[in-house]
């Protein structure tokens, strides 16, 4: 995970233009949401860099990105990641999704330095829904960022 992606993410994340279907209807589970994430604007983004100047435990990365569905504005990707993990690059981020029928919580994170013996990464970036309100009261599973060179797909697949 990158910090310059997690931004976009929701930044988090990052940047996709178009428009992607939302899959299943309310109260279902296992349904899968899928949105959109275009880039940030520069008002909706901040790095915060704590001493010493330069990546370093304590930064924090913090923005939103707007969740398109079908053209039309669905939502929005608050995010904070903060770097906690000078040897492997690693930082844990909060991001909440803010939809018109609820919020999702997500929480995760990971490492810019691989892990000995670890897979080689996927492309994309995964975290687990912990929670939400609304429609989502009680949602588990995950979402799955995918970076595009333009934008980015947000995969909300819900167990609950």
């Amino acid at each position: 995970m990158r910090s310059r992606y997690l931004l976009l993410v929701a930044l988090g994340a990052a940047a996709l233009f178009g428009t992607m279907a939302v899959r299943s209807a309310q109260g279902e589970t296992g349904r899968t949401l899928t949105f959109t994430a275009p880039p940030p604007a520069p008002r909706d983004q901040h790095q915060v860099d704590v001493p010493p100047r330069g990546l370093s435990l304590g930064d924090q990365v913090v923005g939103a990105v707007s969740l398109r569905t079908h053209g039309e504005l669905f939502g929005r990707a608050l995010v904070v990641c903060t770097i906690n993990d000078a040897s492997f690059q690693g930082q844990q981020c909060a991001i909440t999704l803010v939809l018109r029928n609820g919020q999702i919580i997500v929480h995760g994170g990971g490492l810019d330095r691989k892990l000995p013996h670890s897979p080689p990464p996927s492309g994309a970036d995964v975290f687990a829904v912990t929670g939400g309100t609304g429609s989502y009261t009680g949602a588990t599973g995950t979402l799955t960022i995918r970076h595009g060179s333009h934008a980015d797909v947000f995969t909300v697949a819900l167990r609950r």
